[in-house]
C-alpha cells in the first residue's frame, strides 16, 4: 500500500482514538441508564453503596423556601420627572437602567410618593405632587407589586387624588399599603403570599412631617399615621396572620444622615411588637442600619426616582434584596444607585457606592459578582449581610408548573427527598428511579434547540450501562454526581444526554447566557468527592454545549462558593456567588 493512502488512514484513525477518549470524558451515551453486565457480587456492592449514601444524604437538613424582595427608596413622576418623560416620549424611561435588576425578585416594594390623578403640570419647586395617569403602568412594567402610600404628598390632591390613585394601581394589580378609604383600610395590614411564604405589610406617615387632615378617619379617606399603641396592635395582629411582618415608616429629617428619636422609637416599637424588618423613607438620603434585637432597621434608603439634583447626597440612593424564609431574613444584598438624567436611577459605580454604603454605619460582608467583559469572566464585590449560618448543604424541595410538551396541559415539576415526580391532571407521567438520587433539577434549554428540557444533578452507582466503552473494562460503580438532560415529547420523557462519573460533582447549578452570546450555559459550582454526601463549592466552572456534550469554557480560581445565582443587570446576565 503506498504512503499516500496509508498516512490518511493513519490520521482517521487517530481522530477517531481522539473523539472517543474526549466522548469518554465529556459525554456518555444517550441511553444510559443501567448497567447490565454486573456480576452478582458487583450489584450486591452497588446497591450496598447507593443505600449507604442514601442513609447519609437523608441526615442533611431541608432547605426552607426562599422568597426575595427588592425594596427601593422615594418614587416621584411629578415636576420634572415629568417633563423628562415627556421630552423622552417614554412613560417607562426613568426605570430603563434598573428595571432588568428589579424583576430579579420575587416581590418589589417602594415608596409612592405622589398622587396619580389628572390635573396641571406641577412646576419645579412646588411643593405640591401630582403624576399623570399611566405612572402605574410603569411602576408595572418595572416589576412594583406592593407600594407605601404612607407619606407626605400622596395626599397633595385630597380625597379625589387618593381615590384616583387607589382606582389607578387596583387597575394594573399593584398592592399598596398606609392608605384607604377610611382608617379601618389604612391601618390594615396588606399580605402577599409568595411560594408558600405569606409576608404582612404595614406602612405609616409620621404626624410631623403632615396636616393633621392627611390621617385617614372612618369617614374620609386618608393615611395612616404613626401611632406606637396602633403600630403595636396592627403588629401582634399581622403576626397571627403571617410568617413575616413588615413596617414600613416616613419619617425623620430631610437631607440629615442620622435618624431622629421619632424614628428610632418607632422602628424599636415594631420590632418589639414582633415585625421582622423595618424600612425607612422620608430624608430624601440614605441614613444608617441598625441591627435591633436580631432584626434590621433601614431608617431611610434615600431616593429612588426624584427629581433632586441639589446635592450628589439626594440623587443616591439604596435598592436592597432581601432573602426571606419562614423562619425569618437570611441575607440582605446591597445595591447603590445612583440617578442619572435628572431621575433614571442605575447601579452606582464602586466609588460612588462605598460612599454610599458608608452611611450606614454597618460592618458588611462580601458577595463575589462574576461578569464578562468579552474575553474572560471578571470578578468584582457586592456588600451583602448574612443574618444565616452560611450552609448550602441542605435538601431541595421544589415545585414548578409547565407545559413542555406543548398540549395546553400544565404539568407538575415536584422534587422531594430527591426523587423527581412529573403529573398532569395529578397523573403521574414520570417519576425519577428510587436508585436516583436528584440534587435538583431545573427547565431550560440547555443544549440552545430552542426547546426547554428537564436538566437535572443527580447521584447513582455505576457509569456507563450498556454502552461502556471498549477500552474500559469494568464499570466504575461507585456513587458519583451525573448530569442528565431529558426531553419531554409525544408524551413520554426521553433521556437526551447524561454524563458519566463527573470529575468533581456538582453541588448546584443554572443555566443562562452569561457570556452574552445569545446562547445558554450551564453554570455550575464544583465540590470535591471527598466531601460526601456534603458538596462545598469549591470552584465557579462555566460549560457550553458543543453540539455532543458541554465543554469547560471557564473555571475560576479555588475558593468556597455557596448559593450561586444569576441577575440580569440592565441587559446582562451576572453569576452572583457568595463568599464566607
Amino acid at each position: 500500500m503506498s504512503p499516500k493512502i496509508i498516512w490518511p488512514i493513519i490520521v482517521l484513525l487517530a481522530a477517531l482514538t481522539v473523539g472517543l477518549v474526549v466522548n469518554y470524558y465529556q459525554s456518555c451515551d444517550k441511553n444510559q441508564a443501567r448497567p447490565n453486565n454486573l456480576t452478582p457480587n458487583n450489584q450486591a456492592r452497588n446497591e450496598k453503596q447507593f443505600l449507604d449514601f442514601l442513609s447519609e444524604k437523608k441526615q442533611l437538613p431541608q432547605a426552607s423556601q426562599e422568597v426575595s424582595m427588592i425594596a427601593v427608596g422615594d418614587i416621584s413622576y411629578s415636576r420634572a420627572v415629568e417633563r423628562m418623560v415627556k421630552r423622552q416620549n417614554n412613560i417607562n424611561y426613568p426605570f430603563l437602567k434598573i428595571r432588568d435588576y428589579l424583576k430579579n425578585a420575587d416581590l418589589v416594594f417602594g415608596n409612592l410618593e405622589t398622587p396619580i390623578t389628572p390635573g396641571a403640570e406641577i412646576p419645579d419647586f412646588a411643593m405640591i405632587f401630582r403624576s399623570n395617569p399611566g405612572t402605574e403602568q410603569a411602576l408595572k412594567q418595572a416589576g412594583l407589586s406592593i407600594v407605601s402610600l404612607a407619606n407626605n404628598h400622596t395626599p397633595n390632591f385630597g380625597e379625589k387624588g387618593l381615590n384616583n390613585t387607589f382606582n389607578y394601581l387596583n387597575a394594573v394589580g399593584i398592592k399598596y399599603v398606609g392608605a384607604g378609604l377610611n382608617d379601618q383600610e389604612a391601618y390594615q395590614p396588606i399580605y402577599l403570599d409568595q411560594q408558600g411564604i405569606k409576608l404582612a405589610f404595614l406602612a405609616y406617615n409620621d404626624t410631623d412631617v403632615v396636616p393633621n387632615h392627611y390621617e385617614a378617619s372612618a369617614n374620609r379617606a386618608g393615611t395612616a399615621f404613626m401611632r406606637i399603641d396602633k403600630l403595636s396592635e396592627a403588629v401582634q395582629a399581622a403576626k397571627q396572620n403571617a410568617d413575616l411582618v413588615i413596617v414600613s415608616m416616613h419619617s425623620g429629617v430631610e437631607y440629615v444622615e442620622k435618624p431622629n428619636n421619632s424614628q428610632i422609637n418607632f422602628a424599636h416599637a415594631a420590632i418589639d411588637a414582633g415585625a421582622d424588618l423595618v424600612i425607612g423613607h422620608h430624608p430624601h438620603v440614605v441614613q444608617t442600619l441598625e441591627k435591633y434585637k436580631g432584626k434590621f432597621i433601614f431608617y431611610s434608603l434615600g431616593n429612588f426616582i426624584f427629581d433632586q439634583p441639589q446635592s450628589a447626597e439626594t440623587k443616591e440612593g439604596l435598592a436592597i434584596k432581601i432573602y426571606f424564609t419562614k423562619n425569618g431574613l437570611s441575607k440582605i444584598s446591597l445595591l447603590p444607585v445612583v440617578m442619572k438624567n435628572l431621575a433614571q436611577p442605575e447601579a452606582a459605580d464602586k466609588d460612588k457606592a462605598a460612599k454610599i454604603l458608608q452611611r450606614l454605619d454597618f460592618p458588611l460582608a462580601n458577595q463575589d459578582v462574576y461578569m464578562w467583559n468579552q474575553h474572560n469572566f471578571e470578578k468584582t464585590v457586592r456588600k451583602i449581610i448574612y443574618n444565616d449560618a452560611f450552609n448550602n448543604n441542605k435538601i431541595i424541595t421544589k415545585q414548578e408548573r409547565a407545559d413542555l410538551d406543548n398540549n395546553s396541559v400544565s404539568e407538575n415539576y415536584n422534587l422531594a427527598n430527591g426523587q423527581l415526580t412529573i403529573t398532569e391532571n395529578e397523573k403521574i407521567i414520570w417519576q425519577s428511579p428510587s436508585d436516583w438520587w436528584i440534587d435538583n433539577f431545573v427547565l431550560a434549554d440547555s443544549n440552545n434547540d430552542g426547546i426547554t428540557e428537564i436538566n437535572l444533578s443527580l447521584w447513582k452507582s455505576g457509569s456507563f450501562g450498556a454502552s461502556k466503552p471498549f477500552w474500559i473494562e469494568e464499570n466504575d460503580v461507585s456513587v458519583k454526581n451525573h448530569f442528565f438532560v431529558l426531553g419531554f415529547s409525544d408524551g413520554s420523557i426521553k433521556q437526551l444526554w447524561g454524563s458519566s462519573n463527573l470529575p468533581e460533582p456538582n453541588c448546584e447549578f443554572k443555566i443562562a447566557d452569561v457570556d452574552n452570546d445569545g446562547k445558554n450555559d450551564l453554570v455550575v459550582l464544583e465540590g470535591d468527592y471527598g466531601q460526601k454526601p456534603q458538596c462545598i463549592g469549591n470552584y465557579l466552572a462555566v460549560w457550553k454545549w458543543n453540539g455532543w456534550g458541554f465543554t469547560n469554557e471557564w473555571r475560576s480560581a479555588k475558593g468556597n462558593f455557596a448559593n450561586l445565582d444569576i441577575e440580569k443587570h440592565d441587559g446582562k446576565n451576572y453569576i452572583i456567588v457568595d463568599t464566607p
